[in-house]
């Protein structure tokens, strides 16, 4: 009886899912960004990885850079030195050192000293804040510490730095009041989101707001007439500003308990919103309301990008994933090994089963010539009938929540009959993959 009362308690597995997560294995333990090269005519993922770079498009991977001194954090691609060029700037771990890259004739060389800011750099961002021809710098380390580096007689010389103790959340670059000069608006955890801009040879604040709670997110929308940008507090309501008449305006109000810790927006489509709890959704942004589009359970993550019409995302174990619409094909792993195409299996309703003879012998079960419905396990014998809602356990009848399927007089089986065999069977929706695995505390 201790055996039917296990299998009783299993819980029930959902197992309907509109998208799932793809593995992207090129892009594994890599910084990537969206950025055009000279010459490109669509934007490539340029890929920082372990000591190289390369640039992942519709034609395949071409290398770039070689031999990077340090691990590679952060990349940035634009023009820093005037020349109506982009080139590839490298950030690296622990001592932050940057280096710069030009193209000649083909080739990335490096140019000049590398220059060192002493932290982790996370993220790098090119523009002209000053409009003087030459690419300016903006950075965020480790610590959540975000610099401005202005480009001065071809060296970069720090010029402002967020409150020391302040920890950056979010920062984007762009001009916000159409003006030509571009902005700087950044969120801080506190509960703090501003604009910072150029005015008069130095960086000003040009506004600045403390909305509810701290501040978790913070996100750009920037295909409309003026760009509006948003954040969302651990309150979970999401704020909205825009300039309006030369001046700053709230744009929206929203409570969304749904939205998850790092929002990113996707022209077009919403924010794709990650969050550890309830994971990776895709939300339609209203004007007083967010409505969910899809959701994929199960995962999360750091960072997110939106390219060739899909959203890529990366967890918190550098591993990136693309969302695809999720097809009802499931693969099926026994331990580490892809049996998909051995073994067949069916859904009824949010049950998945699978044909038991294809797959008998690898779990240790002794088959019977011409009868897929009786089988041996060393000294023990299982009997399974078509459609009851029980197996045959030597003299023992084991009730199961699930009945037997026969399907072209073969029998197909649901988890919980593996389960008492002494094999776990796990479900992953986001991917839809099934990992059959030996459960060694378990025994009859």
């Amino acid at each position: 009886m201790l055996i039917a009362f296990f299998i009783l308690l299993l819980p029930a597995v959902s197992l309907g899912a509109n998208y799932i997560a793809v593995d992207v294995p090129e892009l594994r333990n890599s910084i990537a960004i969206l950025a055009h090269l000279d010459g490109d005519a669509e934007p490539a993922l340029i890929v920082g990885q372990g000591h190289s770079v390369f640039a992942l498009g519709v034609d395949g991977t071409k290398p770039l850079i070689e031999g990077v001194s340090g691990r590679i954090s952060a990349l940035a691609v634009g023009d820093m030195n005037g020349d109506f060029k982009n080139e590839i700037l490298i950030a690296t771990e622990s001592g932050g050192a940057l280096y710069f890259y030009v193209e000649k004739g083909g080739v990335w060389e490096r140019q000049g000293q590398p220059q060192y800011l002493w932290d982790t750099i996370s993220l790098l961002d090119i523009h002209d804040f000053n409009q003087d021809g030459w690419g300016d710098l903006l950075v965020i380390t480790g610590r959540g510490e975000a610099q401005i580096l202005l480009s001065m007689e071809g060296t970069l010389q720090p010029f402002w730095k967020s409150k020391l103790g302040e920890v950056v959340v979010g920062a984007e670059i762009i001009d916000v009041d159409n003006d030509g000069y571009p902005e700087l608006i950044y969120a801080l955890r506190s509960g703090y989101v501003g604009v910072l801009g150029w005015v008069e040879q130095d960086f000003a604040a040009q506004w600045e707001n403390y909305p509810w709670g701290s501040v978790e997110s913070l996100v750009v929308l920037t295909n409309q007439d003026t760009p509006e940008w948003l954040v969302v507090t651990s309150q979970k309501m999401l704020y909205g500003w825009r300039y309006r008449n030369d001046e700053v305006v709230s744009s929206r109000t929203i409570e969304g308990t749904e939205l998850g810790e790092r929002l990113f927006y996707i022209p077009g489509e919403g924010l794709l919103s990650l969050s550890q709890k309830s994971g990776i959704a895709l939300f339609e942004l209203k004007s007083t309301s967010v409505s969910e589009a899809w959701r994929v359970p199960g995962l999360s993550g750091d960072h997110a990008f939106y390219y060739q019409g899909y959203p890529y995302f990366r967890d918190r174990n550098g591993v990136y994933y693309r969302i695809v619409q999720g097809e009802a094909h499931w693969r099926v792993f026994l331990h580490n090994q892809e049996i998909t195409e051995s073994v067949a299996l069916l859904t009824e309703g949010d049950e998945l089963f699978l044909c038991l003879p294809d797959i008998a012998e690898r779990l240790g079960l002794m088959t019977v010539p011409d009868n897929d419905w009786y089988y041996t396990q060393e000294d023990h014998e299982l009997i399974l009938e078509p459609g009851n809602k029980s197996v045959q356990y030597d003299d023992l009848i084991i009730p199961m929540k699930h009945p037997i399927l026969q399907v072209e007089g073969v029998p197909y089986v649901a988890a919980e009959v593996f389960s008492f065999l002494g094999w776990q069977v796990d479900f992953d929706p986001s991917r839809q993959h099934v990992v059959i695995q030996r459960n060694w505390g378990w025994w009859l």
